[in-house]
């Protein structure tokens, strides 16, 4: 299989451009004359944080690029695996279904928990707007709950049949996972074999606005290279 193309350049470059525009845009209102009072400082103050950001994103994303380059031309990581094209689309299958599983549990607990809040805040303030505000909410959430997982199958089966594991982070299938930048950290390595199918479960855990967030990485293993995966978790220290 040939060197599969490094997708983490694409962002780089998008967030360079972007950044380039904020910085453009710090300077229209002198430009095109508007005064500061008349919405000129804040163009200035938007873009200017646009700018900080775009320079946090473009960093990160470069350093990220960076390692996937070098994950590619190791000449030994602890694993590189090429999934053949029927055990390929079992895994996708597979993974699909826990994706979608996991997204209806986590869009059911949260309605539950905003018809909960919003009754109870309907009835404390005596105003029904705080219900419809968090029905609201229940159906923003729809799309992202049900349209994620389909989305993550259909970049799965376009990209790459391969699996790549260093020491800090693994490749699967074109989504590069890295467990020792912004915080985030390897959490437990498991290896699972079922009706003769073998799926290595890579949780690594990060922090988020709303604690320390847990996700689980699945990776396909071959039917040949099973006793290979338990030394890669062992490696790993699991």
């Amino acid at each position: 299989m040939e060197k599969p193309q490094n997708k983490q350049w694409n962002i780089v470059k998008t967030w360079i451009i972007l950044t380039v525009l904020f910085l453009f845009g710090c300077f229209t209102p002198a430009l095109s004359g508007i005064d500061g009072m008349n919405g000129g400082f804040a163009i200035i103050t938007i873009c200017g944080f646009l700018v900080i950001s775009g320079i946090f994103v473009t960093v990160i994303y470069y350093k990220r690029a960076r390692q996937l380059d070098q994950l590619f031309s190791a000449d030994r990581p602890l694993a590189r695996w090429e999934i053949s094209p029927a055990a390929w689309e079992t895994f996708v299958a597979e993974d699909f279904s826990e994706d979608k599983a996991i997204s209806k549990g986590t869009f059911i607990l949260t309605t539950v928990i905003s018809v909960v809040i919003g009754v109870g805040l309907s009835l404390l303030f005596q105003d029904f707007l705080m219900l419809l505000i968090c029905l609201g909410i229940i159906v923003l959430l729809i799309f992202p709950a049900f349209a994620f997982p389909w989305f993550r199958r259909r970049r799965k089966l376009r990209g790459p049949r391969l699996v790549i594991i260093s020491e800090q982070s693994v490749y699967v299938g074109g989504t590069y996972f890295n467990w020792e930048m912004l915080g985030a950290n390897l959490h437990r390595v498991s290896t699972d074999l079922t009706q003769g199918k073998g799926l290595m479960r890579i949780e690594m855990r990060y922090p988020a606005r709303t604690g320390i967030e847990h996700y689980v990485i699945r990776v396909p293993v071959p039917d040949d290279k099973w006793d290979e995966a338990h030394e890669v978790s062992k490696k790993l220290g699991f």
